[in-house]
Order: C-alpha cells, then structure tokens, then sequence
C-alpha cells in the first residue's frame, strides 16, 4: 500500500523544515514538497509534529519462553511502539539462555508471528568458535558478554580463552557487547554481607562498587585491542568508565558504549527513595556520576542511549531484602519522552537524539536501511508531539512492567505515531495493526 504523511516537520541539515513523505511497498519513495510527490492510497495529516527515523533500541529483555510472566514478545514490543522504537534488540539472558544456534531458531520461530515491531536476538558469547559461527549463521545479530557472572571459574576469565572467541567474533564481523563489572569481586562482597546478615541497599551498592565496572572496562578494552575486535560497552554508569573508554579510543581500539535514561537521570538517592522499583545492575551511582554521564551523552561522546529495558514483577522488586530483588526496570516507554523534555528544556539538540536513538545503533550494528528519513530506506518513522505535556504513570504501559522509578515525572514531548515498514502500529494510545515486525539477522534489514 502506498501512503503519504504530509504537513510534517522533517529534521534538514540541523533545522525543521514543513514537507510530507512517500511512502510505498514498505519503503521510503520520496521526501519533499506535497504537490512534487506522487497520489497515495492513504493520506496522515502531520501538521503539528516532527517526523523521526524509527528508533532503534540496542539493549532490551524481551524475556518470553520461561520468563513470558514477567514480558513476552508481543507485550514487549507493544511496548517498543509506545515508546517509538521500530527495531529492539533482545538480549540472551533468557530460560533457556540464546547460546546455541537451535536456541536462536527457537527464540526466532516463538517471536515471529507476535512482534509489533523488527526484533534482533543477540547470542551468548561462546568459547567454541564453532557454536559462535552457527549462532552466527541463525541469525545473531551480535553477541554478549556478561563479565559480571560471580563464577571466577568461568571460562571468559581466562584471558586466553576469551581472546580466542573475541578473534573469531572479528573474523566473523559481529560486534560483542559488554556488562562490564567485575562478577567474582562483586560475588565476594555479596558473600560476605549475607553472612554478616547485611542486606540493605548501602550493602548492595558496596557489592557493586564503582571500581569494579573499572576494572571490567580495563580488561575488556586490553583485549579489544589485541584481538582487534568490536567492542560495545553497556550500560555506562560511572564517569571513570567513560574515561577508561575515551583513553581506549585514543589508542585507537574499537570500543562504543551506551548509557541509560536511568544512570544519567536519576542516582543514589532515588533509589533510597524507591527502594526495591530502583535496583538494577550495575546500580545508580552519585550524582556527580550522573551529571557527567548526561553531559557526555548531550555533548557527543557517547554513542547511543539504549533502556536496558529490564521487566519484572512487582513482587521481584519490593523485597525487603536487597540480595533478593530483581534489578532492573521497563524503560521502552519512557526513553524517548525523558529525552525529548531535555529537548524542550533546551539542553540536547534534536539531530543529536537522532544519532543517540537510530543513528547511531544502525551503524554500530549493522543494521542497513534502519535509522535515517532518506528514499530507498525502510519506511519505519516515528511521529512526535514535540509540545505534549503528561506525567508519567507505569499503570498505563503496555509492558507487563507496571512500574517505574520514573512515575510522576513530568514530560513534554511524546511519540503518537509509530510505523513499521510503512505500516502503522501505534497511533495516539493504540496498538492498531498486530504482527507488523520482522526478525532481523545480522548485517542486514528484514
């Protein structure tokens, strides 16, 4: 079906200017002047926002299979267009954990005819290189790596064994992201305070200590740049951090990284405030390290913003005991509204949440046709309400998730129309057309 979108507001070179879009057969056709572009079968009056490439989500737990009661694919992803997201990227750490080239086919074949929205599935980053290339060859659009595992006899710990699968991970042109903490130290500290019968948040955030995330940058970044390989660091939450990134670029190794709504905005205070709803991994840090993150994310240095959507249920965030809450919040729907209230506020630049939010993931990995308005590129646009005012209330999300360390905050700017492949999935509060999504495999659109 073809269809134009006219009267919008379209980002040019840094300024707004009014044309429409053409869309047809699920791509872009043209960008212009109404009265230049061709008669459609459909007609969306965009007067009064601003149309954005479709954004793209790099870190999200979908969850599904034996977690579907906390967030399964088709929850999930009614979430991802709420929020404007038309590509997310789902992490391995489900059950059965994303680490074999069946289990990649498994988690394809359960998500595909219940995704609103383009979903990746990463793979668990493996010692065999066989299994990485299978893993590879289903469909993994990158693979990960969590170094915060508390077990010191894992095999990523040995720096030979992990240097070996970075290298075939280079061979193989696929990008390995990173939870960089330091597992075993952490483990160690969490030991201690359990069988001291410490269990508070103050003993939470001794066991996740600033330097251990450090550390873990440190290691990873030394053998980047020996196996030359693609780096993406996840979820940023120290300024330290960064600094140990930027030092990596300077030597020229591949490093990215991303970091959350939740680091740069809040910090250790709300989560004395919230408790359990604002326990998450690595955990909020001072407010000074929160400052420095926005301010590196508003400045240019950091490469993406992702949510690390992370649901749960409410009974896995209010225990009283911090070792036995779930980390982790939604985050999907309220990204994109966090930043576009910055932008109302006059700190970041539209063009710059454009590279933080499609730009940017595209490029990192390599996902063609996604996250830029050009013709030949796939139709997945979002339309935003740039003056929209709301507060946010997690009863209303589309996640199973229903809450949100953000909930009452004040925002101005949302999304009200989200578009797959020239299909509407959202528009104002309504998921409208089921099952528009498309699995994505690596290098390549859907």
């Amino acid at each position: 079906m073809s269809l134009r979108i006219t009267d919008v507001k379209l980002l040019s070179k840094g300024r707004l200017l009014e044309g429409s879009i053409s869309i047809d057969n699920g791509r872009i056709a043209g960008i212009g002047r109404t009265a230049l572009l061709p008669k459609s079968e459909r007609t969306i009056d965009g007067r009064g926002l601003i149309a954005l490439p479709g954004l793209i989500d790099a870190h999200v737990h979908l969850r599904d299979m034996e977690f579907a009661y906390k967030e399964d694919f088709q929850s999930g992803t009614s979430s991802a267009a709420a929020g404007g997201f038309t590509t997310v990227l789902d992490m391995p750490n489900t059950r059965p954990p994303t680490n074999s080239d069946e289990r990649t086919f498994e988690k394809m074949a359960k998500a595909r005819d219940s995704i609103h929205v383009n979903v990746g599935f990463y793979g668990a980053l493996a010692e065999s290189t066989d299994d990485l290339r299978r893993m590879k060859n289903a469909g993994a659009v990158a693979f990960k790596l969590y170094m915060n595992e508390p077990n010191p006899d894992a095999w990523h710990n040995d720096h030979r064994r992990l240097l070996s699968s970075l290298k075939e991970c280079k061979s193989l042109g696929v990008c390995v992201a990173v939870h960089a903490e330091n597992g075993p130290a952490t483990s160690k500290i969490q030991g201690e305070c359990q069988s001291a019968g410490k269990s508070r948040m103050r003993d939470f955030l001794r066991a996740h200590a600033p330097r251990f995330e450090v550390d873990a940058i440190q290691t990873i970044s030394q053998l980047a740049r020996r196996s030359r390989s693609k780096i993406h660091v996840c979820h940023v939450s120290t300024y330290q951090g960064l600094r140990e990134i930027f030092a990596a670029r300077r030597r020229s190794i591949a490093v990215t990284c991303e970091v959350t709504p939740h680091h740069m905005f809040l910090d250790q205070t709300d989560m004395n405030r919230r408790g359990g709803i604002a326990v998450m991994v690595p955990p909020l840090r001072s407010p000074r390290d929160a400052r420095s993150l926005w301010n590196s994310v508003a400045g240019g240095s950091v490469d993406i913003v992702a949510s690390d959507h992370a649901p749960h249920t409410i009974e896995e965030k209010t225990a009283e005991d911090a070792w036995a809450v779930r980390p982790g919040i939604p985050g999907l729907e309220t990204t994109l509204p966090l930043l576009l209230t910055k932008l109302h506020h006059g700190q970041i630049g539209l063009s710059r949440i454009v590279e933080l939010l499609a730009r940017g993931p595209a490029r990192i990995f390599g996902l063609e046709r996604k996250g830029r308005l050009a013709v030949g590129m796939d139709a997945d646009l979002v339309l935003i309400d740039p003056k929209e005012r709301f507060r946010v209330d997690s009863k209303k999300f589309y996640s199973k998730a229903h809450f949100s360390p953000f909930d009452g905050v004040e925002c101005t700017g949302r999304p009200v129309l989200t578009m797959v492949a020239g299909h509407v999935v959202y528009d104002r509060g309504e998921i409208v057309e089921a099952h528009n999504g498309k699995i994505l495999t690596q290098g390549a659109g859907p």
